[in-house]
């Protein structure tokens, strides 16, 4: 397994951690996690912006598309069962 040092201020590191010991995880496990999902997305997992209010979040994206499917309803066939997780395989 490798070993990274990194650069990071003080006070930010402090908070982080402070924050991340509340949800039971390390810096480490953190990184970690941040990690796999750059992989998984192959980018970053956020948006990247200048706060120009062109982008949305994941979430408000996704409440957008539900607003949208519930206007503009189709027809599915009998018997068929939206699985939400189909939505997210790999």
């Amino acid at each position: 397994m490798a070993q990274m040092s990194i650069r990071i201020d003080d006070e930010l590191r402090k908070n982080a951690e402070e924050i991340l010991g509340e949800l039971g995880l390390t810096m480490s496990a953190a990184v970690n996690i941040f990690a796999r999902q750059v992989v998984r997305s192959r980018g970053l997992p956020f948006p990247l912006t200048l706060n120009d209010g062109h982008t949305q979040s994941r979430q408000d994206a996704a409440k957008s598309f539900v607003e949208l499917a519930k206007s503009h309803p189709i027809k599915l066939p009998e018997g068929y069962e939206f699985n939400r997780d189909e939505c997210y395989d790999e």
